[in-house]
């Protein structure tokens, strides 16, 4: 009999494999020229939202079931900086690298004190605001490191109230995010937005019972995923309507993961979970290279160039993360390691 806690951990990685190739043809079919989308909008949202706000719920989820409590600071930081951005680091450089030698100057963009907010992951994130050197990463890294610098201050909210007071300080930041001219970044890019979905992953784990341990919350889940694909829902507050709608995914592939992870493609599954930061930090790379070289119109050419930029980032995230891991099992860190984790 599986434990709790191996079939939970199964069930994010299906959920994580899924969003990742998810979110690469959702990508796909921003940028092709075709008519044919898959996988791309609905009534009521966006599958490229969806897909995002369950990597916001399986952050707060993974992070909450490990973190309950933060018993070391420096290790608890240490760890965040050394999973997100020593990877995004050497993604970085590597594209950094080919537009100098393309450019044949260091600093190409001009104005060089702005490749501070790439060395600390955030330039996708203020994109919107501030042009950098953004090259990888997309906004989704920025918002994620910002989350993680005020998890211990999202732990404290929510280990010191019950979900009752958790909800009511949350409705009044969106209060906030609608009614006051202080948020210029996009509602669904907000930084309340992300934190509502990150805490919505944190409370299927403290009330897992009821989100994620009965037949009940995986049929209403189904249901409403799919109401909210057809029916479009008109209230101003539309981003509530927006997060349901992922909030509902993320909880109906939980419930098919436990299954999906018991059958035999679990390997592939775990591969694909494996190499998901790496994919997400090279796909959109890899799409814009091979569509300036060809970018059909018909809709069967799409499933093959598809297939093809698929494998390309497969096989370039595969010996990314050979590097990274090479790298992490290197003198280097084993002395950081040593410095920084309490054994």
């Amino acid at each position: 009999m599986i434990s709790n806690r191996k079939e939970k951990l199964q069930s994010i990685i299906f959920i994580r494999a899924f969003c990742c190739m998810g979110i690469v043809i959702f990508h796909y079919f921003c940028d092709s020229n075709g008519k044919f989308k898959l996988l791309y909008k609905t009534a009521n949202s966006d599958f490229g939202f969806m897909f995002v706000t369950s990597f916001f719920c399986i952050s707060g989820a993974v992070l909450y079931y490990n973190y309950p409590k933060i018993i070391s600071f420096k290790s608890f930081y240490y760890k965040r900086w050394k999973s997100i951005l020593i990877p995004y680091y050497i993604c970085f450089l590597y594209f950094f690298s080919r537009n100098v030698f393309r450019s044949h100057k260091l600093f190409y963009y001009g104005n060089w004190p702005k490749i501070f907010l790439s060395i600390i992951g955030i330039d996708g994130y203020l994109s919107y605001k501030i042009k950098s050197y953004y090259l990888v990463g997309e906004w989704f890294l920025g918002a994620i490191i910002v989350i993680y610098i005020l998890y211990p201050i999202i732990l404290f909210i929510v280990n010191k109230n019950n979900i009752i007071i958790n909800n009511i300080i949350l409705s009044f930041s969106y209060f906030l995010m609608y009614n006051k001219n202080i948020f210029i970044i996009d509602k669904t890019r907000n930084i309340i937005t992300c934190i509502a979905s990150f805490y919505f992953g944190i409370e299927t784990i403290r009330y897992k019972k009821i989100y994620l341990g009965n037949k009940k919350s995986f049929v209403v889940s189904f249901f409403l995923f799919i109401f909210l694909c057809l029916i479009k829902i008109k209230i101003k507050c539309d981003l509530l309507v927006h997060q349901l709608h992922g909030f509902s995914l993320f909880i109906f592939l939980n419930h098919i993961g436990k299954y999906v992870m018991k059958s035999k493609i679990n390997i592939i599954v775990v591969e694909i979970n494996n190499l998901s930061y790496s994919i997400y930090l090279f796909h959109r790379k890899i799409l814009f290279d091979v569509f300036s070289l060809h970018n059909p119109v018909e809709w069967y050419s799409h499933l093959v160039l598809l297939s093809v930029i698929i494998l390309l980032t497969i096989i370039c995230s595969k010996i990314h993360l050979m590097v990274v891991n090479a790298l992490l099992k290197s003198l280097l860190f084993k002395k950081l390691d040593s410095l920084f984790i309490k054994l």
